[in-house]
């Protein structure tokens, strides 16, 4: 049994093991909150679905632009068009189907196969996009939460777990940025040697020195990189609505004010990213479920405005089959996974 078979199974074992515990624990009424078995006795608001659909492909067209100027910093011939083409190869990937190549890695290759004698660029190109999408929500939680925070806003000014949040994401923020600017001020030949040393810790220093290479390749090309912080921030504004909309789908009782969304969405992203099953199956219902306990409110609220936004992610990610579908002819997908690998290997 290879590695890449059994990755994939064990990561779809989890996301169904995962969301069969969030089924089976809230399918009846629990504190105080309605059972999942009641959805199927409601009416959705269709109208609030449709919203969510269309703020849902927003966000995906933002994550597509940013990448696209980031390879476009580091002078790789790419097209915008080329980029929504593999940008949704990629959300299919990421969203519904496991394996150890995700459609980042994927994506990386296209690019690679253009350019083979810039393989570490190809691969920093989507390393960084996924860490601006990390440092935009951490900024959009500490700055927005911040400001509901300091205006005295009830929900949030009187909740000690949301400020909690709010001081971590600004800790962490403050952190980046200050890397970020020593790293622009360190030599080249010192910011080769940091990547050696990281890259001989035991464990975790590869995929550690792979960051700090990607990142570094960025400090000499920071003008479009710093375009991708506007474009990040408004894709983060449409993921917070579309939660703010998701659980008032169906009539669930209390839902969180715009504030109390603000501060836990921007977690709960970060969090499921990091949940080991395609799309965070499971594990992404379960996190929205415990952030919506920190505003003193059911977990099924936040459960079940989660799994409606799965519904908008399996629609647009099979959207994205059908972009794949369109370019099967440049390359086979399971080429285009072995070569990925290869490339990553040894870049």
């Amino acid at each position: 049994m290879s590695k890449k078979f059994l990755s994939g199974f064990l990561k779809v074992a989890i996301g169904i093991g995962a969301m069969t515990y969030v089924f089976v624990t809230y399918w009846e009424p629990k504190n105080g909150g309605l059972g999942i078995k009641d959805l199927f006795k409601q009416t959705p608001d269709y109208w609030l679905v449709a919203c969510i659909f269309a703020l849902t492909g927003i966000t995906i067209s933002c994550q597509v632009v940013r990448w696209y100027l980031l390879v476009r910093a580091l002078d790789l011939p790419f097209s915008l068009r080329n980029a929504f083409r593999l940008g949704m190869v990629g959300y299919f990937f990421n969203t519904l189907l496991p394996g150890s190549i995700g459609g980042d890695l994927v994506k990386a290759f296209f690019i690679y196969r253009e350019q083979p004698g810039r393989k570490a660029a190809a691969v920093a190109t989507v390393m960084v996009d996924r860490l601006m999408g990390l440092f935009g929500l951490l900024l959009f939680a500490s700055v927005i939460g911040g400001i509901f925070w300091a205006t005295g806003d009830e929900r949030v000014a009187t909740n000690p777990y949301l400020k909690k949040i709010v001081l971590v994401c600004s800790i962490l923020v403050g952190i980046a940025v200050v890397g970020w600017i020593v790293l622009g001020i360190t030599p080249e030949r010192k910011v080769e040697r940091a990547g050696e040393l990281l890259k001989s810790i035991k464990w975790v220093g590869p995929p550690l020195a792979e960051i700090w290479g990607a990142v570094a390749l960025y400090r000499k090309h920071p003008r479009l990189l710093y375009l991708t912080i506007p474009i990040t921030a408004f894709a983060q504004a449409v993921m917070v609505l579309y939660l703010h909309l998701a659980v008032r789908v169906f009539p669930t009782g209390g839902v969180g004010s715009f504030g109390e969304h603000f501060i836990i969405a921007p977690i709960g992203y970060i969090a499921q990213a990091f949940f080991p099953a395609p799309g965070g199956v499971g594990g992404a219902e379960a996190i929205f479920g415990y952030l919506y306990t920190l505003i003193g409110l059911p977990e099924q609220t936040g459960i079940i405005g989660r799994l409606t936004i799965r519904s908008a992610e399996i629609g647009l990610g099979i959207a994205g089959y059908i972009f794949y579908l369109a370019m099967k002819a440049e390359i086979p997908i399971e080429e285009a996974e072995k070569k990925a690998e290869s490339a990553v290997s040894v870049a």
